[in-house]
């Protein structure tokens, strides 16, 4: 029996050693191209599949062609990409065009899979090079995470084409073939098959690879890799691959290297030198046998032949025609000082020997030696070990800020490596900065393939001066073997997707032209910021996400040619302050003090609420969902909103903050009101802010036909708007400035109901406004509960504060001409440029708006003679740790404004006005209560509020200390909306502007009887239709004729929509009984 095995055994291995280099190769022999189009496929159904052999009709596969796997399966199947189960796919929505393609899946049939084509060099001649091009097709998307197919390729004697790694060994990565995933699933992107073959979905890529010395009879393979990704996979696929090939003639002598390019050589200063990196040398047909090829370093780098004793320069010798590939090893010098390796230019090695030369370059750094102190009294392991420590384990390490992303992610990297410290309880030092020196104990820990310290028990600030670390340079294909480091791209790439010209406000993933990742986060002022129109080359730090490296920029610096958003900011931690202008903040905070909802962690929602106010510092704050508030003593510390302004006014004791909350919150009004509703509040510093009064607005409002058929669900069932009136001198000023401080907070959802509750509360809101503030310096800020450019309640769906945003503020249509001259959307900003305000959701709605007496402001001259306009808004991004889950789920909005004096005055404005005229003109009326120096007004009239012409000009009293009346009529005003302002002219040529004013011109329509109990006439030869609406816009009924029977509808209000030639208007109708 033994003596039968041990023959069986020789048998075997027989076998083996016969198998082993019998692979089927594609010869290559004068025609130096070769192109698959995969098209033998099946078309239909599952079939056997046969790896590097031709199919017979019932099984398919192709001699040099491989589709292999981890799993057990031996089967292909034809798809489109509906289903999800994993397996090795011939993916095609057609029977004539077909693409090979893989679903990863831990089902133990399946796994990870990689796909080949191998070549045999039968050309009689040296291949050095090869360019490549093939689509990737993307068939079905599965998940929010991009999946990554890697390119990679073999030269050489026959090896396996492996599925179990990503890059075995002798395998030659070129990122720039790597295929990405073009679609991930999202909120408007649903899981579900793709068509592979659509352009969104497709990407070709191509590549020129040199440097090869691939004798005759050697091969290459070429190699795709789709792992079985963290996750559910999505559907991908190659086709088309087109392949041609550069030959020399095999007499040639020819010198060439594995690798053109080595980065990231580094160490810490005074310390050993660098790990070495090495690449390969080989020859063909050379030339003075027996011969050397020198190896020569560039300064402060040296090379080895051994990888123990290095040198300047080495000697490869060769005693026949070849050489066979030689590894080189390289490395830093030790003793350099720190710094970037070379400063500037480049590095080469040179390699040159039978009459031949080439070169590889080089680069690295040094980095400054810790000279701070152990605060976490423990001595600090290398960064480098520690990612490759065990998870679980406890670690210290020292390192220098590189990167801080929210209040929880912070990036530190020494010289041997960067990593993710995680700080999900908040114990960093205050006021961390980039390039501070941090010394961390923490656990190991891996999320989503990331290494990260979390579970932090130590996170100090070292004695060491600040001093950012330098952007190590290295190429694309090095990008994973510098995770958690600060590196630069030394390549010259595009953004390829998603399209469009300003990046995101959430967190978006963008693809590079060079196939990179490139994520950019809703904390850096990248956030709304433009995108370059150029090539440029991104810095980040290197991080990992499901196995895929990615690139964190950390500012528009990292991104050249991308500029922050125009007008504000999205996105930073803090924003800039200044005592000479007028600070607003507004911000829903969630359920304070209430223990029922919000956070549940009172204690710490209230300290962190404190924390970043505290941080802002504004002379407003606007405050919405402030739950714990003791009426007969606002700054009662023992409640929420007291403990707010005790700490304001610890932390700027000169200030003495004060505030108040409305009385008028949700259900206020009910026999048993909770104590603990939302309120809106406000609060503001005493010393620049006197208080001139408060109140709950319209409480004596009219409600007539409320959406829901229940007056008493009017402004979040009464939660009204709360209104203080104040008198503001900054710092400076001479004189006050009279201001009304509006904060809100809008009925939630984006149900129809909702969103036509708050269509009728704002409608209501404005009309109070218009009648009542007129020529007001109004701020209006709070939690809106729908954004300004469409609606929360779906796409296309025109905001329900809408009447503040359009010049018709009754319109219906989202595309009518904006904006209303009355008021400005301070924050449409930000909802234009994709930033949001909350934590959970895509949408801007935590809005501030300014009356058209505040400016945005005017590009030259003067406004008036103390002018307020917007200098700044940011939407920030506290650094509080944890802050969706423990702080609020909405951003604060931090808003500047500028007031500024003249003297003297060269007019005092009183009133502006305009009306119709039975003649179908506009008659104007304005005046002054005293004039200095004033030579004249011109009269200039807009269509769209924006661009102005004059008109005429009306002669001034030049000086006048008495009230003087104005009229001027507009004999040719256009029909619909006309909007008109005054520019005063000095006799020295300065001037200022008045307040913009709006008048419709219907022609001349008459409609009546209104109100009216029966049928309603329109008169007016240019009405070409009349619609009948509801408040919130539903049409009950419609005629192309002048004339309604309203006979038959309920008593209440209603909109008459009345359609001219090229305009609508809309008016509103009372039916009485």
């Amino acid at each position: 029996m033994k003596h039968f095995l041990q023959t069986l055994c020789c048998i075997s291995l027989l076998c083996v050693l016969w198998i082993g280099p019998a692979f089927g190769q594609i010869s290559i022999t004068s025609s130096l191209t070769y192109t698959e189009n995969f098209n033998f496929l099946p078309t239909s159904g599952t079939a056997p599949w046969l790896n590097n052999a031709n199919g017979s009709g019932s099984s398919y596969g192709k001699t040099g062609i491989y589709g292999v796997r981890t799993g057990t399966g031996t089967t292909i199947v034809a798809g489109t990409g509906s289903s999800n189960a994993g397996g090795l796919y011939s993916f095609g929505n057609t029977t004539t065009d077909r693409a090979l393609g893989s679903l990863g899946s831990s089902n133990a049939a399946v796994g990870s899979f990689a796909y080949g084509i191998r070549f045999v060099n039968n050309t009689g001649k040296t291949i050095t090079g090869f360019t490549l091009s093939y689509a990737g097709e993307q068939w079905r998307v599965a998940s929010p995470t991009p999946n990554t197919v890697a390119f990679s390729y073999h030269t050489g004697d026959s090896t396996a084409l492996s599925p179990n790694v990503e890059l075995p060994g002798g395998f030659i990565p070129v990122q720039d073939l790597d295929f990405t995933s073009p679609v991930v699933t999202s909120a408007q992107v649903a899981a579900g098959l793709l068509d592979g073959n659509a352009e969104a979905n497709r990407k070709v890529l191509a590549k020129s690879v040199a440097n090869l010395t691939v004798l005759p009879g050697k091969e290459i393979l070429l190699r795709w890799y789709d792992p079985d990704h963290s996750g559910t996979d999505h559907g991908m696929s190659i086709d088309d691959v087109s392949i041609t090939f550069v030959t020399q003639d095999s007499n040639t002598p020819l010198v060439s290297t594995s690798k053109t390019t080595l980065t990231g050589f580094t160490y810490v200063e005074n310390t050993t030198t660098s790990p070495s990196q090495n690449f390969t040398v080989s020859g063909a047909n050379l030339t003075g046998i027996p011969g050397e090829i020198s190896v020569t370093a560039p300064t402060n780098f040296e090379v080895s032949l051994d990888n123990a004793t290095f040198a300047n320069q080495v000697a490869l010798t060769y005693t026949d025609s070849i050489l066979t590939a030689t590894p080189v090893y390289v490395r830093l010098k030790s003793g350099l000082a720190a710094g970037q390796y070379p400063a500037t230019g480049t590095s080469t090695i040179a390699i040159a020997g039978s009459g031949q030369s080439t070169s590889v370059t080089v680069s690295g750094s040094v980095s400054p030696a810790p000279t701070g102190n152990e605060p976490c009294s423990a001595p600090s392991a290398t960064i480098s070990s520690v990612r490759s420590g065990i998870v679980g384990n406890a670690f210290t390490v020292t390192g220098r800020v590189t990167g801080i992303y929210s209040g929880t992610n912070i990036y530190i990297q020494d010289a041997t490596g960067g990593i993710l410290i995680y700080d999900q309880a908040g114990i960093q030092p205050e006021e961390l900065q980039i390039g501070d020196e941090v010394q961390v104990t923490g656990t190991l820990t891996l999320y989503n393939t990331e290494k990260e310290l979390a579970t932090l028990t130590c996170f100090q600030k070292t004695t060491a001066g600040n001093s950012p670390v330098t952007p190590l340079v290295i190429a694309s294909s090095d990008l994973c073997n510098h995770q958690g480091e600060l590196v630069m791209i030394n390549e010259d790439v595009t953004i390829t997707s998603p399209a469009g010209a300003t990046f995101a406000g959430a967190n978006t993933n963008y693809t590079l032209s060079n196939g990179l990742i490139m994520r950019v986060l809703s904390s850096t002022n990248l956030s709304g910021a433009t995108r370059p129109t150029t090539a440029f080359k991104p810095t980040g730090v290197v991080t990992i996400f499901n196995n895929g490296c990615q690139i964190l920029p950390r500012s528009t610096d990292d991104v050249p040619g991308s500029t922050p958003l125009q007008g504000g900011s999205c996105g930073t931690a803090s924003a800039p302050t200044d005592e000479a202008k007028l600070e607003v903040t507004n911000w829903n905070v969630e359920w304070l003090g209430n223990t029922g909802y919000g956070p549940t962690n009172e204690a710490l929602q209230l300290a962190n609420v404190k924390t970043v106010l505290n941080g802002i510092g504004s002379d407003v704050f606007m405050l919405q969902e402030v739950c714990s508030y003791n009426a007969s003593n606002p700054a009662d510390p023992a409640t929420s909103f007291g403990s707010i302004i005790q700490g304001l006014n610890q932390t700027y004791p000169s200030r003495q903050y004060a505030g108040e909350c409305s009385s008028r919150y949700s259900y206020s009004e009910v026999a048993n009101p909770d104590p603990a509703g939302q309120r809106v509040c406000i609060i503001y510093r005493t010393d620049q802010i006197t208080k001139i009064s408060s109140r709950p607005m319209l409480t004596q409002a009219p409600v007539t036909g409320y959406p829901t058929g229940n007056n008493s669900q009017f402004w979040a069932s009464g939660r009204l708007p709360f209104l203080l009136t104040a008198d503001v001198k900054l710092n400076g000023a001479t004189e006050a400035t009279r201001m009304h401080f509006i904060g809100l907070h809008a009925k939630s959802g984006s149900d129809v109901p909702s969103y036509n509750r708050r269509v009728y509360d704002y409608k209501v809101l404005y009309d109070t406004l218009q009648s009542q503030f007129t020529n007001e310096r109004i701020v209006m800020a709070g939690d809106f509960n729908d954004d300004v450019d469409q609606s929360i309640t779906g796409t296309g769906q025109i905001s329900s504060v809408k009447a503040f945003l359009y010049a018709n503020p009754n319109t219906t249509n989202i595309s009518d001409t904006r904006p209303n001259a009355n008021w400005n959307s301070v924050t449409q900003i930000f909802s234009n440029s994709g930033c949001s305000s909350t934590a959970s959701y895509p949408d801007f709605i935590d809005h501030v708006f300014v009356s058209n007496e505040i400016l945005l402001p005017v590009s030259s001259g003067r406004a008036m003679a103390t002018s307020v306009a917007v200098a700044g808004v940011y939407s920030l991004r506290p650094s509080i740790s944890g802050y969706r889950n423990n702080t609020s789920d909405h951003y604060p909005t931090f808003t500047q404004l500028s007031i500024v004096e003249e003297t003297p005055t060269p007019v005092t404005w009183l009133d502006f006005k305009g009306k119709t005229t039975e003649l179908s003109q506009v008659e104007l009326i304005w005046s002054t209560a005293s004039e200095k120096n004033n030579a004249y007004f011109e009269i200039q009239r807009s269509a769209n509020a924006q661009d102005f012409e004059t008109i005429g000009t009306v002669k001034g009293q030049i000086n006048a200390t008495q009230q003087t009346a104005y009229v001027f009529t507009d004999v040719t005003p256009a029909e619909g909306l006309n909007y008109y302002r005054l520019k005063q002219m000095d006799n020295d040529g300065k001037y200022s502007f008045s307040r913009s004013i709006a008048v419709e011109l219907f022609g001349v329509i008459k409609v009546g009887p209104n109100p009216t109990s029966g049928s309603l006439k329109i008169d007016g030869k240019q009405v070409q239709s009349i619609q009948l609406r509801t408040l919130t816009g539903q049409l009950l009924k419609k005629s192309s004729v002048n004339e309604l029977e309203l006979g038959d509808l309920p008593a209440g209000t209603y909109l008459l929509e009345i359609q001219t030639k090229g305009h609508s208007t809309v008016r509103r109708m009372i039916i009485k009984q």
